[in-house]
């Protein structure tokens, strides 16, 4: 009886390990499975993302205001859409996208990279890559690539406009940064920051020039301030212009107001991240600032004045700007500790990631008809030797044609 009893709990035992092992090996299958084709969707992403085939006139991709050497930023104040027009503001870097809340310098309704991404595809004014109304065209240029076609069918999908911005958001999302010197020296490594940049660091986090207070976090870039009712606040006028000395801004960009139309939005920006700053220069929301000497100097003031031109005025006196932006004393040798520091925070890895690179070796734009031109000539070589061997057989001139005929047809 207890030979029986211990057999058949044996016996329970081994079904139970062999069901565990098989769902176990089905599982990681899966798990394996769906890695892959993550793996592809990121990869044809990052296809689409440096295809200039994607604007209405092969002359712009994405990664043309994001290029990875300026950490997926341009270096110009402001970059040129595919008809030549000036986009509104500076080219916003690509990094770390899951820290932020909005996705764009003044737009508070947007949330993720796939929202954000109607805009530069779809806007006409300006237009940046001139999709509307060119869609089907465009679409057109993609599905008859041969590469696309692969990269697509791995992906189990079908290419469409829905499926193409997802892809480059799942590539976008992919981008990350956090190996900087300061990430290093976070980690333990007391050497990664020389004196100069360690100065620069008390300097950052201090009481008296407060800069952690709106570059906080991980990203650098989420403030600890807030509003009367205790929301954080991510929008904030810092007083770079003061045209009419009522707190007007350049009417091209007029940042939140022109999304709300409250007054008390004018000239409001959301909070930049701090890292990779020495790949993004210009700076401000719209290039006005070359170097980050001009930037500290613009907050120590608490605000900028501008002595001449059309957008003269002293924008520590707005009326609208926020009033934690007070000015700071900060002597000279103390804003090049400061300097240091912030570019301390700066990822060379992470623009020379392999990953994150085009994976074009050649002008994408061109390789479709280069291709169908040389498989042209391919295929009139061969006519021509099928034609020349045809006159030495000892078949009739009718059966010939024929033969060449029927050959013809079959190759174009």
């Amino acid at each position: 009886m207890n030979k029986k009893i211990v057999l058949v709990a044996f016996i329970v035992c081994a079904v139970l390990l062999l069901g565990q092992t098989i769902y176990s090996c089905t599982n990681n299958s899966k798990n394996e499975t769906l890695a892959s084709v993550d793996s592809v969707k990121i990869e044809l992403g990052r296809y689409l993302f440096f295809d200039r085939r994607l604007s209405v006139n092969n002359t712009r991709s994405c990664a043309t205001c994001h290029n990875p050497q300026f950490a997926f930023t341009d270096g110009y104040k402001r970059s040129l859409g595919v008809y030549a027009d000036l986009h509104q503001r500076n080219t916003q870097p690509l990094f770390n996208l899951s820290y932020l809340k909005y996705f764009t310098a003044a737009d508070s309704t947007l949330h993720s990279p796939l929202q954000q991404m109607d805009n530069p595809l779809f806007n006409n004014h300006p237009a940046e890559m001139g999709v509307k109304g060119n869609e089907e065209k465009i679409l057109e240029k993609i599905t008859a690539d041969e590469n696309y076609k692969q990269l697509f069918a791995e992906a189990k999908t079908d290419i469409s406009w829905t499926n193409i911005k997802n892809f480059i958001s799942l590539f976008i999302n992919s981008l990350k940064s956090g190996d900087s010197p300061y990430d290093k020296f976070k980690s333990g490594d007391s050497t990664a920051l020389n004196p100069s940049q360690k100065r620069g660091r008390q300097l950052f986090f201090s009481a008296e020039i407060k800069c952690a207070s709106c570059h906080g976090g991980f990203n650098f870039s989420t403030p600890s301030v807030t509003n009367e009712k205790g929301d954080t606040l991510f929008y904030f006028n810092t007083g770079l212009f003061n045209i009419d000395g009522k707190g007007a801004y350049p009417p091209y960009d007029e940042g939140l107001f022109h999304l709300t139309k409250n007054k008390t939005d004018m000239g409001r920006f959301r909070v930049p991240s701090l890292r990779n700053l020495a790949f993004t220069a210009p700076y401000f929301h719209d290039g006005s600032a070359a170097s980050l000497t001009e930037v500290i100097e613009a907050y120590s003031n608490g605000g900028r004045k501008i002595e001449d031109g059309i957008y003269k005025g002293d924008g520590s006196k707005n009326p609208y700007k926020h009033a934690f932006i007070s000015g700071f004393s900060i002597s000279a040798a103390d804003k090049i500790n400061l300097i240091n520091f912030l570019q301390s925070l700066s990822d060379t890895g992470f623009i020379n990631n392999p990953a994150y690179q085009n994976p074009f070796s050649y002008d994408e734009t061109k390789r479709s008809s280069i291709l169908q031109y040389l498989n042209y000539c391919m295929k009139i070589t061969v006519l021509l030797f099928i034609s020349s061997a045809a006159f030495y057989s000892p078949v009739t001139t009718k059966h010939r044609l024929q033969e060449m005929e029927i050959t013809t047809m079959k190759m174009f």
